[in-house]
């Protein structure tokens, strides 16, 4: 690779890890401890206020949030949300939605977020979009210039 093709992928690599190094705020609540955190309603964020995830506040310190679903299927079903910072990923990728069934038949959805101050009091977990456009602007001037 040359000098420019080195020096763009380095500026551009430094461009994506900018975001990182900011707190970043979360809703942070469990359905069955708090009444303000619904289960089967919409979630009001006008209610539930965020929390600085570097602060002692946050029950999980964290870089990034998530939105935990839990579901159990039959006549006696219940139903969990719990909304908190998040350090680590049990997959290693802290980004989207994962879906398995746990023991017992238990559905469970985990989405990680880390775009925006309070992406997980949404019920659709969205990308950086800023960070997308970037990316395809850059590969698209390296491919340009070589």
């Amino acid at each position: 690779m040359t000098g420019k093709g080195d020096m763009l992928l380095t500026i551009a690599l430094l461009l994506l890890l900018i975001g990182t190094g900011q707190a970043i705020q979360c809703y942070q609540c469990d359905s069955q401890q708090d009444k303000s955190c619904p289960t089967y309603e919409a979630f009001d964020t006008n209610v539930n206020a965020i929390v600085d995830c570097r602060s002692f506040e946050a029950v999980v310190p964290g870089t990034f949030c998530v939105k935990i679903t839990q579901e159990s299927p039959g006549w006696y079903s219940w139903k969990q949300v719990t909304r908190r910072c998040a350090s680590r990923s049990d997959l290693g990728v802290a980004w989207g939605c994962r879906f398995e069934y746990e023991d017992m038949g238990v559905y469970k959805e985990v989405c990680f977020c880390g775009d925006k101050d309070g992406c997980n009091g949404t019920s659709q977990i969205t990308t950086n979009f800023f960070l997308l456009i970037l990316s395809l602007f850059l590969v698209t001037f390296y491919r340009y210039i070589h």
